[in-house]
């Protein structure tokens, strides 16, 4: 009985190449799913300079907002890594959200896709990296947390 509750619980994210997260602190909202390119156990292998495709999808925001920040945060033991997103990248509205465009409304549902080549500055490490995107007034739309093992 068990074998098939444990088997039904890991076949959609098998099938559908969807990557485990965690939520972020505060109870931030998250995406109805989160699909990283390659990872769908963690930690996610990240290779610094290679392309890293992530998609968030069914994003609902929980407020209206004319624009969306990206941010990333890597920590390592807790502590920042000093690892910021590009300048730009962090505009969400004019590259990254999909099935929508700025401004967002209450309730609406879209997907964002961060893809490009990061060149990380620590490999050999594995990191808690935070993704997330913020509205204009300053309200969390969407955050998801993931263990990376950052290699060279």
């Amino acid at each position: 009985m068990y074998k098939f509750l444990l088997i039904a619980a890991l076949l959609p994210a098998i099938v559908f190449g969807q990557t485990p997260f965690r939520p972020c602190s505060g109870g931030r909202p998250t995406p109805a799913s989160l699909n990283i390119e390659g990872c769908t156990a963690l930690p996610c292998t990240i290779t610094s300079g290679a392309p890293l495709v992530a998609r968030g999808i069914g994003i609902v925001s929980p407020v209206a907002t004319p624009t969306l920040t990206a941010h990333l945060t890597a920590r390592l033991l807790g502590l920042d890594v000093g690892f910021e997103i590009p300048e730009e990248l962090r505009d969400a509205c004019a590259v990254g959200i999909t099935g929508a465009s700025c401004p967002i409304a209450a309730g609406q549902s879209f997907d964002y896709e961060l893809n490009y080549a990061m060149e990380l500055p620590l490999v050999g490490i594995t990191v808690q990296v935070e993704v997330g995107l913020t509205a204009a007034d300053g309200s969390a739309v969407t955050c998801v947390e993931i263990d990376a093992a950052i290699v060279g």
